[in-house]
């Protein structure tokens, strides 16, 4: 639902009690315009020429350079890596449990499959860590004084205000869990009891948490509670990870243990991993090109 909220030269956006756009207005037909997640991203204000805000026109005139690859400098850039990385992993180890025939998956020795995991995790934690300290030292909230010194990076802090933290913490919270759950599995001498405390539940704990990180994250591009934003690439981004999200949940649900140490539904189980990691990873990656986009004229006063 649009909320926004004007003074004399500036509007805010609120998705209930969560701000997501902030516009300054220059001239009559002249406003900056910066979003939640364009502001973490470190990408600069869009400029609206128009008399009106129309968030679909101004989403629909940003053209991305699909042919750059390399921007260590941007924490962002390494943001995509590692999700990619991690997710690749994931996939297979998904794999291994699916198609353990396949001749490339048998070439794999089945007794590293636990390590494929929990490295896997490492990587998406790294990942959720620097997501997580994006948000902090990029808050669409904060304002900065012209020729004020730009602030000291900062490693911790509380933006409850914003869905990019919101989605951040949440995402971040989910991977610890998974570290727990690919960690606990390599346990050897688990009763169906243990499994399900240790193992299981780390599990279905982490995959809600990324439910509701891409919940967030997919409101926080939307501008509203949900929306079809078939123009936006940061929506097409949140979009494939709920997808990916709604995979893991699969895979964590049919993979309680039964009595007897019989999964409720294991080739499902491993399925959902494989696909909500491919998922995963296609968000990974277009992640890099959200870094590098053309704008059509430079945001000046």
């Amino acid at each position: 639902m649009m909320n926004p909220q004007h003074d004399s030269d500036n509007i805010q956006h609120h998705v209930g009690p969560f701000l997501t756009w902030v516009a300054e207005r220059r001239s009559k037909r002249r406003t900056l315009l910066q979003t939640s997640r364009r502001k973490r991203k470190g990408l600069a204000p869009l400029v609206v020429t128009s008399a009106e805000i129309d968030l679909h026109a101004t989403f629909r005139e940003i053209h991305h350079n699909w042919f750059r690859f390399w921007a260590p400098r941007r924490v962002g850039w390494w943001i995509g890596v590692l999700f990619m990385v991690g997710s690749a992993l994931f996939a297979i180890g998904g794999a291994m449990g699916t198609w353990p025939e396949m001749p490339l998956i048998r070439s794999i020795d089945q007794s590293h499959i636990g390590w494929i995991f929990f490295v896997g995790s490492l990587f998406f934690t790294t990942a959720g860590y620097l997501q997580w300290l994006e948000v902090i030292n990029g808050d669409v909230g904060d304002t900065v004084m012209p020729g004020a010194a730009p602030r000291r990076w900062l490693f911790y802090g509380w933006r409850p205000r914003n869905l990019g933290y919101l989605a951040g913490a949440s995402q971040l919270i989910g991977t610890l869990l998974f570290n727990v759950n690919t960690a606990d599995a390599m346990i050897s001498g688990l009763d169906w009891v243990d499994e399900d405390i240790l193992v299981w539940t780390p599990n279905i704990l982490g995959s809600i948490c990324f439910l509701v990180a891409s919940h967030a994250a997919i409101m926080e591009v939307s501008h509203r509670y949900w929306a079809w934003e078939f123009h936006s690439l940061s929506w097409w981004i949140t979009g494939v990870n709920i997808l990916g999200s709604i995979f893991f949940m699969v895979s964590a649900v049919s993979s309680f243990v039964e009595p007897g140490n019989a999964l409720a539904a294991p080739w499902l189980a491993n399925f959902g991993t494989f696909a909500g990691a491919v998922c995963f990873f296609v968000g990974g990656y277009l992640l890099i090109p959200e870094q590098f986009e053309k704008q059509l004229s430079p945001p000046n006063a």
